[in-house]
């Protein structure tokens, strides 16, 4: 599954496939199957970056029927 996020730290917006995703029953953030990584910066967290509005959109669609 491929989602677009932006850096926080280079401030781009980039695509990343990301694999599955799941959902932290405690913390109810997502959990991805692979790494978060930014063409510029590397490996990023969760924390590390934003959902862009195209992001948001594909997440939610992604996680629908979870």
């Amino acid at each position: 599954m491929e989602i677009n996020f932006e850096c926080k730290g280079c401030q781009k917006e980039f695509d990343c496939d990301i694999g599955t995703i799941g959902i932290n029953n405690q913390t109810m953030r997502p959990n991805f199957g692979k790494p978060i990584i930014c063409p510029r910066c590397g490996e990023r967290t969760i924390d590390d970056v934003l959902l862009t509005e195209l992001g948001q959109s594909q997440m939610t669609e992604a996680t629908m029927y979870l």
